[in-house]
């Protein structure tokens, strides 16, 4: 048998054992929102906490300061778009997602890091 298959069956073994592993209920931590009305603390804290992980990594495209209009910012957050997820209300609530669309609508691209 090739090395190599059996190398990518330990790794899919191992990797099935660490999974099987975690409880059924194991999810990641919880987002930063309002306790009152389950709605996210601020728009900043969507775009680190959800928005940036991609957006600012060269994942998807920087949104920042492309003065993108607040509806197509929903409509692509809602309805996903190409490797753009969905994300449903469960994610982010009307509110916090009118509020995160008028901060990328409205946002400055960030001055980049001064290099040493």
């Amino acid at each position: 048998m090739n090395l190599s298959i059996l190398s990518k069956c330990a790794t899919f073994g191992a990797v099935l054992v660490v999974a099987l592993a975690l409880p059924a209920d194991a999810a990641p931590p919880a987002p930063a929102r309002n306790g009152q009305s389950g709605q996210w603390a601020s728009p900043q804290v969507l775009w680190e906490q959800t928005c940036a992980r991609c957006h600012t990594t060269g994942v998807g495209p920087e949104l920042r300061g492309r003065a993108l209009p607040q509806e197509y910012v929903v409509s692509v957050v809602r309805n996903g778009m190409l490797a753009m997820p969905a994300f449903p209300h469960s994610a982010i609530d009307d509110a916090s997602l009118s509020d995160i669309a008028r901060f990328v609508s409205t946002s400055r691209l960030p001055k980049p890091a001064a290099k040493h």
